[in-house]
């Protein structure tokens, strides 16, 4: 009788399914913890410096998502081995979103509703690595003072910053933190804070490359503890 020579093949695909599965549980579990990782360390904050409006995103890095895992078994392979002091990868994204009260107060229609009137603008700051030491970092990043002045969101000394969204990622999988979203007087309605990011990052692409990472602009902005990815240059 001819053995069959593909019987220890459905055995295989098991296997591979089930560790696939395992993975990609792994992956979710270390992504899922709010806080667990990376978290703000307060509000996003939008000032006038002499030229420009300056946004901060205050954040800490609390471990390595892979921390438990080297403490558990030594790396095996070049690509594994890796100093879980420091964070690579990882990006900072911001979402601003500010009304235009010029337009609002020319145009003076009952029937537009206020959201008609919100302009949404995005940045992200790319780094290389990150030293995790639990200290408060800084992402900054620049908006036009001028333009911000055309539109009538910053008069008099004032700023009227509708809301804001931050995301930060690690080789493009976000991390769960909270209050990562501020919207008008919504900061405890999840749904509608929710539609808010997703309005942002729907309509923030017409305004690209206006709000700017701070460190393209003026080299003071640089961290002795991170490194910036240098192709954030050229997009910008």
């Amino acid at each position: 009788m001819t053995p069959n020579l593909n019987s220890s093949y459905p055995m295989k695909l098991l296997t591979f399914k089930l560790t696939l599965l395992l993975s990609l549980t792994f992956v979710c579990k270390i992504y899922s913890a709010e806080d667990e990782f990376v978290k703000l360390a307060d509000k996003v904050t939008v000032a006038k410096g002499d030229n420009w409006l300056k946004a901060t995103v205050p954040f800490v890095l609390v471990k390595h998502p892979k921390l438990e895992r080297l403490q558990r078994s030594r790396p095996s392979t070049i690509e594994e081995a890796l100093n879980i002091d420091y964070l690579d990868n990882v990006k900072v994204k911001l979402y601003l979103c500010f009304s235009n009260e010029y337009k609002k107060k020319l145009i003076k229609n009952s029937r537009l509703l206020d959201a008609q009137f919100y302009q949404y603008y995005s940045a992200e700051i790319e780094y290389s690595t990150i030293k995790i030491d639990r200290l408060p970092k800084t992402a900054n990043f620049l908006f036009p003072a001028p333009l911000a002045e055309r539109d009538g969101f910053y008069k008099g000394g004032y700023i009227k910053l509708i809301g804001y969204a931050v995301e930060i990622s690690q080789n493009g999988v976000p991390f769960e933190m909270k209050n990562s979203i501020s919207f008008d007087k919504y900061d405890r309605k999840v749904e509608i804070l929710k539609k808010f990011k997703e309005q942002a990052a729907a309509n923030s692409a017409k305004n690209k490359g206006i709000l700017v990472p701070a460190h393209l602009v003026e080299p003071g902005y640089y961290d002795s503890s991170s490194v910036f990815k240098r192709q954030d240059a050229t997009k910008y």
